[in-house]
Order: C-alpha cells, then sequence, then structure tokens
C-alpha cells in the first residue's frame, strides 16, 4: 500500500515521475504552451468590469448607498400607497350579519352529539406561560 507522504519529494526517483507523468495527461500547458497565459488574459478582460465597479464602490459611504435605493424605492412606494389608497376608498363596509365564532364553537362545530360544557377560565395558551 502506498502512503500519501511518499509522494511529497520531488527529487525523489520512481513513483513522483511516475505521478507527474499521469497527471500531466490533465495539464493543458502540456498541449499548448500559452494556455494559462490565455486563461489569465480570458479570466481578468472577463472580470474588468466587476473589477473596476468594485474599485468605484470603496469610496461609497452609507448616504451613497441609501440615495442610490432611493431612487427606485420611492417611486416604488409611492405608487404602492396610491393603488392601496384606491382599495381602501372602494372597499364595502363589512355588514354585522357575521357573529364570530368562539374557540369552543370552532372546536366542536364539526363533531355530532351533545355539547361538553367546557370552563374557558380553566383553559392555559402556550402564548400565555411564554
Amino acid at each position: 500500500m502506498i502512503r500519501i507522504h511518499e509522494f511529497d519529494g520531488a527529487d525523489e526517483p520512481g513513483l513522483d515521475r511516475e505521478l507527474r507523468a499521469a497527471l500531466s495527461v490533465l495539464d493543458p500547458e502540456s498541449r499548448d504552451p500559452n494556455y494559462w497565459l490565455r486563461f489569465r488574459w480570458w479570466v481578468m478582460s472577463g472580470a474588468a468590469g466587476e473589477l473596476a465597479r468594485r474599485r468605484q464602490a470603496v469610496s461609497l459611504t452609507v448616504g451613497d448607498v441609501l440615495e442610490s435605493w432611493a431612487r427606485a424605492l420611492l417611486p416604488t412606494a409611492a405608487l404602492v400607497a396610491a393603488v392601496a389608497s384606491m382599495l381602501l376608498l372602494r372597499a364595502e363596509e363589512p355588514s354585522n350579519d357575521f357573529q364570530p365564532l368562539v374557540v369552543e364553537e370552532l372546536l366542536l362545530s364539526e363533531v355530532g352529539g351533545g355539547v361538553v360544557p367546557i370552563d374557558a377560565s380553566a383553559l392555559t395558551f402556550a402564548a400565555e406561560i411564554f
């Protein structure tokens, strides 16, 4: 069994050369000597816009960021407020025909048979404990 520490030495003959030869197949520079130079250029040119934006963002303050948000946020908030006010003005008054149900009626509404009286003063809800 070969241990991993046996591959560490660069000057050792044998296994290190075999490993290097086996892994050289995966290295794109073995087929194209300028691969890594072109790869670096490709990555840096692709990231140039984002890197420039980040260089400029270093000088931004909290006020600058809030101002940039306000340009989109304030008109949107005004539009939402206008739509909400129109919906509230068009809403009808609720009728008083609806009788609200208490907890006991909701729990026992589908239960057949006689209704068992419940002392509501003895109930304790989790919200009251915590």
